[in-house]
């Protein structure tokens, strides 16, 4: 039986980041990947996720940014324009050889991996890497000790996330922010297994082991990791399935508004 037991408490963003009250602060958000859904396939989540993630990475002002999980580039585009002007991004996603009929699905009929930012002003501060899966870390040796910031959002499988988490923490610098995508608290998920729905047990797993602080970012599908934060967070544990229907059962689609 899977284990619905949740260890990592809901946060508000403005707790975890308070930079993020600063005035004047501009950020820049793409609509380009907003228009590719329908409002019936329009996770409801959607544009506020992209709110947040341009914000954390304002916030942190990060050097050097990996991604794993390129996709259409929409995260890697919210990325190259809001870490600063001299940031390195690094965004990794499966060579073509490799793609899953998932991978095919996130990028809607189109081999382009990473059009959204391709297209963008900020192409030329993304550096794309494809791999294979199950590529040793030894891969990224060339990044070891200098990301200061990871956003994992590629493969949802918990070996997927967790190779993934694995190669970030081996390259990451000691004061590095994590970012994952994709911490689905709802009961029905979680019993579909960890072959299906990754994110939510390994996540749990590395709170229980207590090297890194991890925090769900409240309104979002977020977890944000650091190995200290430097101060006490206002936080409270929520249970799956604690949310009224339907936003406790399942992800929400913006038509269902």
């Amino acid at each position: 039986m899977a284990d619905d037991s949740n260890l990592i408490s809901t946060a508000e963003a403005r707790d975890l980041f308070p930079g993020f009250n600063a005035p004047g602060t501009t950020l820049a958000i793409s609509a380009a990947p907003l228009m590719n859904f329908t409002s019936t396939e329009l996770p409801m989540l959607f544009a506020y996720e992209q709110l947040i993630l341009a914000a954390v990475v304002h916030d942190i002002a990060p050097k050097c940014v990996i991604e794993f999980g390129t996709g259409q580039g929409a995260g890697t585009l919210l990325l190259a324009a809001n870490a600063g002007d001299d940031a390195e991004i690094h965004t990794v996603d499966l060579d073509p050889a490799a793609r899953s009929d998932y991978t095919a699905k996130i990028l809607r009929d189109d081999d382009d991996v990473g059009a959204a930012y391709k297209a963008s002003a900020w192409r030329n501060r993304v550096k794309q890497m494809l791999v294979r899966p199950n590529e040793p870390a030894a891969g990224f040796a060339h990044l070891k000790g200098r990301v200061d910031f990871a956003y994992i959002d590629g493969d949802h499988t918990y070996d997927g996330v967790r190779t993934d988490t694995l190669i970030a923490l081996d390259i990451i610098k000691p004061d590095a922010t994590l970012l994952w995508h994709d911490f689905y608290d709802f009961p029905g998920y979680i019993r579909e297994g960890r072959a299906k729905r990754g994110v939510f047990p390994w996540l749990n797993e590395m709170a229980a082991k207590g090297e890194f602080s991890l925090y769900h970012i409240s309104g979002t599908y977020m977890v944000v990791g650091r190995r200290n934060w430097g101060r006490d967070i206002p936080c409270r544990l929520r249970r799956p399935g604690d949310r009224p229907d339907p936003f406790g059962v399942r992800i929400v689609r913006q038509g269902e508004a």
